[in-house]
């Protein structure tokens, strides 16, 4: 079936109340699967759907819904059924949607939690959106050092059910303290009778709650962990952060950093209002045209040069074009080793460096090209001489830029990815320009006389 009929299939057996069905049509595909069925639904018929088949089986499905649609659709629970879901939901997911929620409905549902869930979401919405703390889970299994493997897999296959992972079991003492972890493979594979503190692993790479969220991604990604351990001062845990919630952050920065790159802010989806849409990429339009008022007026200042020899009005638009192209490569792989990490302040220069010297070297071979096709288009030595000499200059200022740009807005505590290629495009189109329609001056007899 396609996708419109299994959500009219869906919906129609939600309309039947036929319970077992729709557990069947929920369990036999996976959970994500059947989340992109049942999000199709208007939230009243999603609510129905928790209510008929329970919050257990339908909290597999509706923890893989989009938060707006997981908002719309708890206003259609009957109290009960939303005292049950949200008391069941892993907690870091129910912290997110509590803190996605207007004040008075948070508090409602803040009034249903038990008071150990209500007290732990209070606790994990304080931390900063960007921060560790701020997405990790407390659910982790946890053992004591002086326990038996035995007695170790016995813990840990009782706290399997209500924890989010159980690929590592983290040692603590009676302070909660974190004094190692140890693998479900480790377990499994270790003499029954060693102990868990003989076997574990004391290397074990932490962070502190206000540790910004992208460096834990960088530190998973670096070290290939799948949960990452968070601590308080002492040393104690405080949760974990799951491979799944990195994997998001680092999906939500590269989007952020795409959407910078373009010029669009991040609050503009596919499925925005018009009006939304235009009034979120306007401001962005206004600043663009602001900076190429400039480039304009360097070409107004040649106005008389262009009129005298109107090729150079063909050529120049190709030493921008390939100006801004270049500019944007440099910036594209500078704010994407900014992301990844791979750059650090002391790399600056030669970073730079190079990327001037990739301008160059690239302006060189392509002003070579585009040098004999505009002597054989206009038949003139020196119209290729200059669009020559132009692009290596303009592909030199566009390396440079190109890097130079989100060095600088680092350093100023803003994002690389902001505006930065506004900055560029506009050294790019003065800089072309102005080299370009300069050396026309200079050598204007010749382009009159031919």
């Amino acid at each position: 079936m396609t996708l419109p009929e299994k959500v009219l299939h869906l919906g129609e057996l939600i309309a039947q109340g036929d319970r077992d069905r729709l557990v069947r049509e929920i369990t036999e595909p996976h959970p994500a699967d059947a989340a992109e069925v049942l999000g199709a639904l208007e939230p009243a018929a999603i609510a129905k759907f928790v209510e008929l088949v329970g919050t257990e089986e339908a909290l597999q499905v509706f923890e893989f819904l989009p938060f707006e649609t997981q908002k719309e659709a708890l206003k259609h629970l009957n109290r009960a059924t939303l005292a049950q879901l949200m008391n069941t939901m892993s907690p870091d997911d129910r912290a997110d949607l509590v803190e996605e929620l207007d004040d008075e409905f948070q508090e409602r549902l803040l009034s249903l939690l038990l008071r150990h869930e209500r007290e732990n979401v209070l606790r994990l919405i304080k931390y900063p959106d960007d921060s560790a703390g701020a997405h990790m889970t407390t659910d982790y299994a946890i053992l004591r050092p002086d326990s038996d493997v035995q007695t170790a897999l016995e813990q840990v296959r009782l706290q399997a059910a209500t924890k989010e992972t159980i690929y590592y079991i983290y040692v603590v003492d009676a302070a909660r303290r974190l004094l190692g972890l140890v693998s479900l493979r480790d377990l499994i594979v270790a003499r029954r009778h060693s102990r868990v503190g003989d076997i574990m692993s004391k290397q074990v790479i932490s962070v502190k709650a206000d540790v910004d969220i992208e460096d834990v991604a960088k530190l998973s990604s670096r070290y290939d962990f799948l949960a990452v351990p968070v601590l308080d001062d002492s040393g104690r845990m405080l949760g974990i952060i799951t491979f799944d919630d990195l994997y998001d952050v680092i999906a939500e920065e590269a989007t952020e950093d795409m959407y910078h790159l373009a010029n669009l802010d991040t609050d503009e989806k596919i499925d925005s209002p018009l009006l939304r849409s235009v009034m979120l990429r306007l401001p962005w339009l206004l600043s663009n045209l602001g900076t190429c008022l400039v480039p304009a007026y360097v070409v107004s200042l040649f106005s008389g040069t262009i009129h005298e020899a109107v090729a150079l009005a063909s050529l120049m638009l190709i030493v921008a074009s390939l100006g801004g192209n270049a500019g944007n490569q440099s910036l594209t792989v500078v704010v994407r080793a900014m992301a990844l990490g791979q750059l650090n302040m002391a790399q600056n220069r030669r970073v730079l460096t190079k990327q001037v010297f990739i301008g160059m070297f690239n302006g060189v071979i392509a002003g070579l090209v585009i040098a004999v096709v505009a002597f054989f288009w206009f038949g003139n030595p020196w119209l290729g001489l200059i669009v020559w000499l132009a692009l290596v200059g303009n592909l030199i200022i566009a390396g440079l830029f190109g890097a130079m740009v989100p060095i600088v807005l680092r350093r100023l505590k803003l994002d690389p990815a902001l505006g930065s290629s506004i900055f560029v495009t506009t050294a790019t189109d003065v800089g072309g320009y102005s080299i370009f329609l300069g050396l026309a001056v200079m050598v204007l007899p010749h382009l009159i006389g031919q």
